[in-house]
């Protein structure tokens, strides 16, 4: 890992950290906070899940691109 890569790792966990804390001290109602809690966790998950979905498509689609080359190239 070079340093820049180990920079952006400390600074997204410094600031998973101090999202959390600010979220766990905040004085809201132990039931409001747990809504919110999930709402934002399902929000990231959807995020997430949208994001490696277009990834898997993105490869999909190289991947045949890369087969139909090879098959062009080779005559077949």
């Amino acid at each position: 890992m070079n340093d820049n890569t180990k920079a952006m790792m400390a600074f997204f966990a410094g600031l998973a950290v101090g999202a959390t804390l600010g979220i766990l001290l905040a004085p809201e109602k132990g039931s409001d906070l747990r809504d919110k809690i999930g709402d934002s966790l399902k929000k990231t998950g959807d995020d997430l899940l949208g994001k490696i979905n277009s990834g898997i498509d993105s490869a999909k689609s190289r991947f045949s691109q890369k087969v139909q080359q090879a098959s062009d190239e080779l005559g077949v």
